[in-house]
């Protein structure tokens, strides 16, 4: 860490992780100096080691250092407050706007699937999603299971490209 700057690990260039960060520079007014790593494990070694003070990491990899001690979650990234981490805030309780992106994962499938195929595989995906055991074990490694409609999938991955797409031209963020 660069004494007087405070640092924060990332994922890499271009990680939401890094986007995170930066996000959180321009909201809160604050300097902070992106230090990218070659993959979560390796920023995730240096934050437990203490040699980066923070990091935006995952629910799923950070909730286990969390429980045990070895890390402290400072905020969520997202609109409402997590129910894996009740008693951590999100950033807007925290007075800091626009950090509450969320995120996700979808079923894909092949461009020009039917859609009588479509809507039996989605059927048996919410079905599936609805089972009580299936829900624990997505609850352990900090998922939600919360089916949706191609529709609903295809708005969301539409707004979140176009969010991320202007995120990423007003942070002036390029590849390195």
């Amino acid at each position: 860490m660069i004494s007087g700057t405070l640092s924060y690990a990332s994922f890499g260039v271009g990680t939401s992780s890094h986007l995170f960060g930066d996000l959180l520079a321009r909201e809160a007014g604050i300097a902070l100096l992106h230090v990218p790593y070659k993959g979560a494990g390796d920023a995730a070694k240096d934050l437990l080691g203490g040699r980066v003070p923070l990091m935006f990491d995952s629910a799923t990899s950070a909730l286990p250092q969390v429980k045990a001690g070895r890390l402290r979650a400072l905020a969520v990234v997202a609109e409402r407050r997590s129910p894996f981490l009740p008693d951590v805030p999100t950033f807007a309780e925290q007075g800091i706007a626009g950090i509450d992106l969320s995120g996700w994962l979808g079923f894909w499938g092949p461009a020009g699937m039917p859609s009588d195929v479509v809507a039996a595989l989605n059927a048996a995906i919410a079905k599936v999603l609805a089972m009580p055991d299936l829900r624990e074990q997505f609850a352990q490694g900090a998922y939600e299971a919360t089916p949706s409609t191609p529709a609903e999938l295809d708005a969301l991955v539409r707004d979140v490209s176009e969010r991320w797409a202007r995120i990423v031209r007003e942070l002036g963020v390029t590849a390195q």
